[in-house]
Protein backbone atom coordinates (compact mmCIF):
# COMPACT_ATOMS: atom_id res chain seq x y z
CA UNK A 1 0.00 0.00 0.00
CA UNK A 2 1.28 3.44 -0.88
CA UNK A 3 -0.08 6.61 0.73
CA UNK A 4 1.56 10.01 0.32
CA UNK A 5 4.65 8.39 -1.16
CA UNK A 6 5.24 6.05 1.78
CA UNK A 7 5.14 2.35 1.04
CA UNK A 8 3.54 0.18 3.70
CA UNK A 9 3.85 -3.60 3.71
CA UNK A 10 0.68 -4.54 5.58
CA UNK A 11 1.60 -8.21 5.75
CA UNK A 12 4.94 -7.38 7.40
CA UNK A 13 3.25 -4.94 9.81
CA UNK A 14 0.75 -7.61 10.90
CA UNK A 15 3.52 -10.20 11.23
CA UNK A 16 5.55 -7.83 13.43
CA UNK A 17 2.47 -7.16 15.57
CA UNK A 18 1.88 -10.90 15.97
CA UNK A 19 5.48 -11.63 16.99
CA UNK A 20 6.75 -8.68 19.05
CA UNK A 21 6.41 -8.45 22.82
CA UNK A 22 6.18 -4.66 22.64
CA UNK A 23 4.47 -2.85 19.78
CA UNK A 24 4.74 0.88 19.24
CA UNK A 25 2.59 2.45 16.57
CA UNK A 26 3.73 6.04 16.47
CA UNK A 27 2.05 9.05 14.89
CA UNK A 28 4.70 11.73 14.21
CA UNK A 29 2.17 14.46 13.38
CA UNK A 30 0.47 13.94 16.74
CA UNK A 31 3.66 13.38 18.73
CA UNK A 32 2.01 10.33 20.29
CA UNK A 33 2.51 6.58 20.30
CA UNK A 34 0.09 3.74 20.82
CA UNK A 35 2.14 1.57 23.17
CA UNK A 36 1.20 -2.09 23.51
CA UNK A 37 3.21 -4.26 25.88
CA UNK A 38 1.93 -7.82 25.61
CA UNK A 39 4.26 -9.16 28.31
CA UNK A 40 2.46 -10.50 31.34
CA UNK A 41 3.35 -11.68 34.82
CA UNK A 42 1.15 -13.04 37.63
CA UNK A 43 0.46 -9.50 38.90
CA UNK A 44 0.86 -7.62 35.60
CA UNK A 45 -1.35 -7.79 32.52
CA UNK A 46 -1.07 -6.42 29.00
CA UNK A 47 -0.51 -2.67 28.76
CA UNK A 48 -2.33 -0.63 26.09
CA UNK A 49 -1.83 3.12 26.35
CA UNK A 50 -1.31 6.31 24.34
CA UNK A 51 1.99 7.87 25.41
CA UNK A 52 4.26 10.68 24.17
CA UNK A 53 6.55 9.70 21.31
CA UNK A 54 10.05 8.63 22.32
CA UNK A 55 13.12 10.09 20.63
CA UNK A 56 14.70 6.67 20.16
CA UNK A 57 14.59 3.03 21.22
CA UNK A 58 16.63 3.68 24.36
CA UNK A 59 14.16 6.29 25.58
CA UNK A 60 11.25 3.92 24.89
CA UNK A 61 12.97 1.11 26.83
CA UNK A 62 13.57 3.44 29.79
CA UNK A 63 9.93 4.54 29.75
CA UNK A 64 8.83 0.88 29.72
CA UNK A 65 11.03 0.21 32.75
CA UNK A 66 9.34 3.12 34.58
CA UNK A 67 5.84 1.99 33.53
CA UNK A 68 6.41 -1.72 34.25
CA UNK A 69 9.27 -2.02 36.74
CA UNK A 70 8.51 -5.64 37.67
CA UNK A 71 8.99 -6.91 34.11
CA UNK A 72 12.36 -7.69 32.52
CA UNK A 73 13.66 -5.90 29.45
CA UNK A 74 11.57 -6.94 26.42
CA UNK A 75 13.14 -9.45 24.06
CA UNK A 76 11.45 -7.93 21.02
CA UNK A 77 10.03 -4.53 20.21
CA UNK A 78 8.60 -3.31 16.93
CA UNK A 79 8.34 0.38 16.11
CA UNK A 80 5.87 1.18 13.35
CA UNK A 81 5.77 4.76 12.06
CA UNK A 82 2.23 5.68 10.99
CA UNK A 83 2.29 8.69 8.66
CA UNK A 84 -1.32 8.26 7.57
CA UNK A 85 -4.53 9.32 9.28
CA UNK A 86 -5.55 7.54 12.48
CA UNK A 87 -8.63 6.04 10.79
CA UNK A 88 -6.43 4.28 8.26
CA UNK A 89 -5.14 2.00 11.03
CA UNK A 90 -8.63 0.50 11.00
CA UNK A 91 -9.29 0.66 7.25
CA UNK A 92 -5.99 -1.08 6.38
CA UNK A 93 -6.69 -3.99 8.73
CA UNK A 94 -3.78 -3.19 11.05
CA UNK A 95 -6.18 -2.50 13.93
CA UNK A 96 -7.72 -5.97 13.52
CA UNK A 97 -4.23 -7.51 13.69
CA UNK A 98 -3.53 -5.55 16.85
CA UNK A 99 -6.83 -6.54 18.48
CA UNK A 100 -6.12 -10.21 17.75
CA UNK A 101 -2.68 -9.86 19.34
CA UNK A 102 -4.04 -8.37 22.57
CA UNK A 103 -7.26 -10.40 22.76
CA UNK A 104 -9.42 -7.31 22.20
CA UNK A 105 -8.05 -5.56 25.32
CA UNK A 106 -10.66 -3.25 26.91
CA UNK A 107 -8.37 -0.17 26.72
CA UNK A 108 -7.81 -0.53 22.96
CA UNK A 109 -10.95 1.23 21.75
CA UNK A 110 -10.54 4.15 24.16
CA UNK A 111 -6.93 4.56 22.97
CA UNK A 112 -8.10 4.61 19.35
CA UNK A 113 -10.74 7.21 20.18
CA UNK A 114 -8.15 9.29 22.04
CA UNK A 115 -5.88 9.25 18.97
CA UNK A 116 -8.81 10.28 16.76
CA UNK A 117 -9.57 13.17 19.12
CA UNK A 118 -5.92 14.28 19.05
CA UNK A 119 -6.00 14.18 15.26
CA UNK A 120 -9.21 16.26 15.11
CA UNK A 121 -7.66 18.80 17.47
CA UNK A 122 -4.53 18.97 15.31
CA UNK A 123 -6.61 19.50 12.17
CA UNK A 124 -8.64 22.23 13.84
CA UNK A 125 -5.46 23.92 15.06
CA UNK A 126 -4.11 23.89 11.50
CA UNK A 127 -7.33 25.36 10.09
CA UNK A 128 -7.52 28.07 12.74
CA UNK A 129 -3.80 28.82 12.66
CA UNK A 130 -3.13 27.81 16.25
CA UNK A 131 0.50 26.67 16.59
CA UNK A 132 0.81 27.01 12.80
CA UNK A 133 1.96 29.87 10.60
CA UNK A 134 0.64 30.56 7.12
CA UNK A 135 3.14 30.16 4.29
CA UNK A 136 1.46 32.98 2.38
CA UNK A 137 -0.30 36.02 3.66
CA UNK A 138 -3.46 37.33 2.03
CA UNK A 139 -2.24 40.89 2.59
CA UNK A 140 1.02 40.07 0.86
CA UNK A 141 -0.84 38.45 -2.02
CA UNK A 142 -2.94 41.59 -2.54
CA UNK A 143 0.14 43.80 -2.54
CA UNK A 144 1.80 41.63 -5.19
CA UNK A 145 -1.38 41.66 -7.31
CA UNK A 146 -1.60 45.46 -7.04
CA UNK A 147 2.03 45.82 -8.14
CA UNK A 148 1.39 43.54 -11.12
CA UNK A 149 -1.54 45.74 -12.21
CA UNK A 150 0.65 48.88 -12.29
Amino acid sequence: MIDDGAELDLEAVCQNIAEAEVITLYFPLLGRTLLVDARCAPDTGTLVRVVPMARDTGERLRSLKRLRPTLPRPESITMIPWQMRVGSVVSTGVWACLLRRIDDHPAAESCLEHLRMLERTEQLDAILGRRYEALWSRVGAREVAEEDER
